[in-house]
């Protein structure tokens, strides 16, 4: 990030204000957590912002409840998951392709791959399971497991031991097949950093810690109201808020000052990036080797860097103006915030961003457009989604998305409908793309459609989901398309977990093999390939 910013020239910079523009955006999302008894029209700013949060986030909840509870379950406790994969191909599709097409629909159609997870978040032990079935019957499997201190890896059809090393050694080993390597020295455990995430409570707190940072950067001389205002045929109320160029930037540095002053938010993003070898900073890859002490050091000067940067080189002439309409219930039903946003050396460029929401009878409209980018140069993101009740407990909507890019006056764009209805227990869902910009693309003739089946009960310890996902449509070289994948997935609390022993006689250690001993098990992994591919030739030819 930092480097974008001390860039002399414009076109390198322009990625750093774009981003500090979505954090301001997304800044107007953040609330004051208190009630007010006689309420200003900053106060009651601030309480329509925190009423229009807790909606979404009920309505978040409505829609994903069911996964964000086995989510949060599988971080917590120890589970069993199994998912199964299969095709289902229509024969007619390869009837044009000769024998050999023939021949792949019917091991298509035959097969199945299967992954089970074992994880224990408390130890921070874990298993991931494959295998590849073909009628009914397994044709190749494979395990990788891993704690704190050891990896292992099992492929049967390969080499009948368990092949482990100690995470410490792990620089080792990769030598023994590249002398040359100069990567990371130390495995991390994977399922270590699977868990490693701030816990709910935790981000509750920093939430409500950063709504406070926003609502004490809006003064009372920020927002003005207007009562009366039209908006769908009803007279609501109107506020605006205004801040300078001069307070959005301070605005901006509080942001960035609260990350700096949480140890807990630091510490989480630290460990994960440790966990991932390192940061990944602008188009540079991890480094391979970071401890959490120095990607902590890392994400700090990256956080002083862009403190320098906004307070040096953004740019945002005549600040930030947001209007908002309120209604009885003080939740907002419309936003609208308009911006210009730079850096030192060019012209700022412009952004507008505007969503809507209102319900007439039982049918919620929402919309949510964004533009950004200078008059020759303009993106546009346009979402719109009509919702409504459907049966006991269920939905219906109807979402319509485009992507138009408009440069030297033509607009080029791709879009996206999905309709669906349905419950957490059962619901179809099917996506097409739609044409978008003064010249489209052509589009394939495709359809996909997704169908969901749940029986979930965490008080009784599992979860069980099924998915099928089909593509049809029509091809010129292929003629009708019709393949589906069926997605099963059967997951399980309090059993007792099976990880594979690493004992002398059952495992090996790869890091301590002499060099004679490590080309015996590479003689003997290549017979059992050559072996394994002569007694599955057909499927290989």
């Amino acid at each position: 990030m930092e480097t974008q910013v001390n860039q002399s020239t414009g076109n390198k910079k322009r990625p750093l204000i774009i981003g500090l523009a979505i954090i301001a955006v997304l800044a107007i999302g953040a609330t004051a957590y208190a009630m007010f008894v006689d309420l200003s029209p900053r106060e009651l700013y601030l309480k329509s912002e925190m009423n229009t949060f807790k909606a979404l986030n009920e309505s978040f909840e409505d829609s994903f409840g069911d996964a964000l509870a086995l989510s949060e379950k599988q971080m917590e406790e120890a589970y069993k998951s199994e998912a199964s994969v299969g095709v289902d191909v229509d024969p007619a599709m390869f009837g044009a392709g000769g024998m050999e097409a023939a021949l792949i629909g019917s091991v298509l159609q035959n097969s199945e791959f299967k992954v089970t997870t074992q994880h224990d978040p408390k130890k921070e032990e874990g298993s991931v399971g494959m295998a590849l079935r073909m009628n009914d019957a397994d044709l190749m499997n494979a395990e990788f497991y891993q704690n704190n201190k050891q990896t292992a890896v099992n492929v049967p059809a390969a080499y009948d031991k368990n092949v482990y090393f100690e995470n410490s050694q792990f620089g080792d080993v990769m030598r023994k097949f590249d002398p040359a390597y100069q990567g990371m020295e130390k495995l991390e455990n994977f399922f270590k950093a699977v868990d490693g995430d701030l816990s709910e409570d935790a981000r509750d707190e920093a939430f409500e810690e950063f709504a406070k940072v926003y609502a004490d950067s809006v003064k009372d001389e920020n927002v003005e109201m207007k009562d009366d205002v039209d908006f769908k045929g009803e007279k609501l109320r109107e506020l605006t808020v205004s801040l300078s160029e001069k307070e959005t930037k301070t605005m901006l540095v509080n942001f960035v000052e609260k990350i700096e002053k949480d140890d807990e938010i630091l510490d989480a993003i630290a460990e994960q990036s440790a966990l991932q070898g390192g940061l990944q900073t602008g188009m540079m890859a991890p480094t391979g080797n970071m401890s959490k002490a120095d990607a902590k050091k890392e994400i700090k000067t990256l956080l002083a860097d862009a403190k320098k940067a906004i307070k040096d080189d953004l740019q945002v002439p005549g600040g930030m103006k947001q209007v908002v309409i309120i209604d009885g219930d003080d939740k907002v039903v419309s936003r609208n915030v308009t911006m210009k946003i730079g850096a030192n050396g060019e012209e700022a460029v412009p952004m507008n961003y505007k969503s809507e929401s209102w319900t007439k009878g039982d049918v919620t409209n929402s919309s949510w457009v964004l533009n950004a980018g200078p008059e020759n140069e303009t993106l546009l993101v346009d979402v719109k989604m009509e919702s409504e009740p459907k049966g006991k407990d269920g939905k219906k909507r109807d979402i319509k998305a485009k992507f138009e890019m408009t440069e030297n006056g033509t607009t080029e764009g791709i879009g996206f409908q999905i309709k669906g209805e349905g419950t957490d227990k059962k619901s179809k869902w099917t996506a097409n793309l739609v044409p978008a910009g003064d010249a489209p693309m052509e589009l394939p003739d495709m359809t996909l459609e997704i169908e969901h089946t749940g029986d979930q009960n965490l008080d009784k310890d599992f979860a069980n989901h099924d998915y099928k996902v089909t593509l049809k449509g029509n091809d010129a070289t292929m003629g009708d398309i019709n393949v589906g994948l069926n997605i099963k997935t059967k997951t399980t609390f309090g059993d007792k977990l099976k990880f594979p022993e690493l004992s002398e006689g059952k495992a090996v250690n790869v890091a301590e093999m002499s060099d004679a001993e490590m080309m015996t098990m590479m003689s003997e992994i290549q017979r059992n390939i050559e072996q394994f591919i002569g007694e599955n030739a057909q499927m290989f030819q």
